[in-house]
This record gives structure tokens, sequence and C-alpha cells, in this order.
């Protein structure tokens, strides 16, 4: 073995040991948030009195990117990201390097493969928002037969440049091209229960979130089910200072942590984990590395 990969299970054994010691409880009952170390992108959530199972795959920051010749008055906006991320990229923890195509395609195997029952698309998922770039990445979900939740990244509806304020840019991009990748939710704001469990949908992709959002997640709070949110930025947990245009949602989560018991997030294209009573904040690497995390939730 390794000197390398000694370190890295050590760092696991660290991480796992950490995690059991800080499990917190929520109205007599604990759940507990067991993870390895950063590189493995796997972790368990144990919860008292469920009664299912629950394997979920993230999947975030592919970036997948095709140029329409059919959009040729979009090419000046999309050009520059266009060529970054046109060439092949190295596997996060592998010599091997592919395209974004080829990584997609490794990761939607790999989920048929491990039997996951919901993909989480936490954003960036198209590089920019050509309609070719989305139905590319439609037609591929919907042959797995696998259901699927998306959110939207700051990526998904912004080509470079192209006058117009953040809101409106969304607007106009979500509507033309986006729209079939959101399966009917309202691309703002959405929640669906999944064995046992209430997932949310939170667009924060602008940096900024609406009183809207704010209220339907309050909304959302009086039902019975443990809440897992999905956004494509990660939140501030330690205060909300450094996001001004989030702390009210923050507020709310931070009062809720006995419900809200995960937030899976994008946008920074490395792995965390932020911990506060029985909630846990998991960002994952970036999937144009080939990336993919998987979550599985079971009875205690």
């Amino acid at each position: 073995m390794s000197l390398k990969k000694s370190f890295k299970n050590v760092i696991g054994l660290c991480f796992l040991l950490f995690i059991i010691s800080c499990a917190t409880p929520a109205k007599d009952k604990e759940i507990i948030h067991y993870v390895n170390d950063p590189w493995d992108l796997f972790s368990t959530i144990k919860i008292p009195d469920y009664t299912d199972t629950l394997k979920i795959m993230q999947i975030t920051d592919i970036h997948i990117s095709i140029a329409d010749e059919n959009e040729s008055d979009l090419m000046q906006y999309s050009e520059h990201m266009q060529k970054a991320y046109t060439a092949p990229r190295k596997h996060y923890s592998q010599e091997t390097y592919k395209t974004t195509f080829e990584f997609l395609d490794d990761i939607l195997l790999k989920a048929k493969q491990e039997n996951i029952d919901l993909l989480l698309l936490t954003g960036d998922i198209v590089n920019f928002p050509s309609a070719v770039s989305v139905n590319y990445v439609y037609d591929r979900l919907m042959k797995t037969g696998i259901p699927w939740l998306y959110i939207s990244g700051n990526h998904d509806w912004h080509y470079e440049g192209m006058p117009g304020s953040l809101d409106s840019l969304r607007e106009t991009w979500i509507n033309k091209s986006l729209l079939p990748l959101y399966r009917g939710h309202n691309p703002l704001f959405y929640s669906e229960i999944i064995n046992g469990f209430k997932f949310i949908g939170i667009d924060n992709s602008t940096n900024i979130v609406t009183d809207d959002q704010i209220q339907f997640l309050k909304d959302q709070l009086t039902g019975n089910e443990p809440i897992i949110l999905i956004s494509h930025i990660p939140y501030d947990l330690n205060s909300g200072a450094s996001q001004p245009g989030m702390t009210p949602l923050i507020d709310v989560i931070l009062s809720n942590t006995g419900k809200i018991i995960a937030i899976l997030a994008g946008h920074t294209h490395n792995t965390s984990y932020f911990f506060k009573g029985n909630l846990c904040q998991y960002t994952s690497i970036a999937s144009f590395q080939g990336a993919s995390f998987i979550l599985n939730i079971m009875p205690e």
C-alpha cells in the first residue's frame, strides 16, 4: 500500500470517528452522518425509525458544452467557456483524461450499476444554455430510467458578456432552454417527497434569494418528513455574513437544523462537509473531473 493511500485511509478513519462522536439528538432521536475522506465521495446517513432506504447520487458542475451552429448569433457569448471545457480533463483520482461527455457517460453508467434510486443535479450541468447542450443531457438522463431532481447553477443560464440583469437572464434562458431538466417543477423553488424524505430545491445561483423562496422554505417545515435541501452555491452556515443576499434563508436553515438534515451543493468544485446540529452540508468535487457523490440513507 502506498504512503499516499495509507494517509488517505488514516484521514478517512479520522473523519468517520469525528462524525460518530458528533451525532446530535433532535427531539429525542439521533441522526448520524458517516463520512469518509473527501476523495471517497461516499457518505451514509442513519436515521432512527426510518423504515426504507434511499441511495442518492449527486452530479454537479459537469459543464456539458455544445456550441450549436443554429445558434450562431450566440457564439460570441459562449466561445470562451466552450474553449475552457472542450479539451479532455484529468480524473480527480486517476491518471486518466477524458472529455466531459465521456465523464457524464461514466457517471450515469455507475449510477445504474450502483442501483441509484435518485439523481440530484445541483447546477452547472451545462456550460451555457444552448438548447442542444440541454437536450444532450436530458436524453442521457432519460435513458438511465432513474428519476432526477435539478436545480440551476450560474453557468446553466449564463452566456458570458450577454447584456441584461442576472434575474432577467436566468428567467430568459430557463424558459428558452432549461425547462426540460426541471421535469415540471418551479425553477426557483419546489419540493417533492420521495421515500419518506422531502427534497426541496432552492435556486440561489444569482447569490440572492427572494422573499418568496424564503417563505416557501418556511412553509415546507410544517410537515413531518426530514428535509434534504439542494442548491448550487453552498451556504455560509457559520454566520451568513459573507452572503448578504442569502442571509435570511440561512437564518431559517440554522433555526431548523433538526428538521433539515442535509444540504447538497456544488459550485466550489471541491468536497467539503459542514455540520450544524443534525444537519450536514455536503459539497462535491466537480463532475467534469469524473466525480459523483453517493449518499446512502438507511435506518439506524
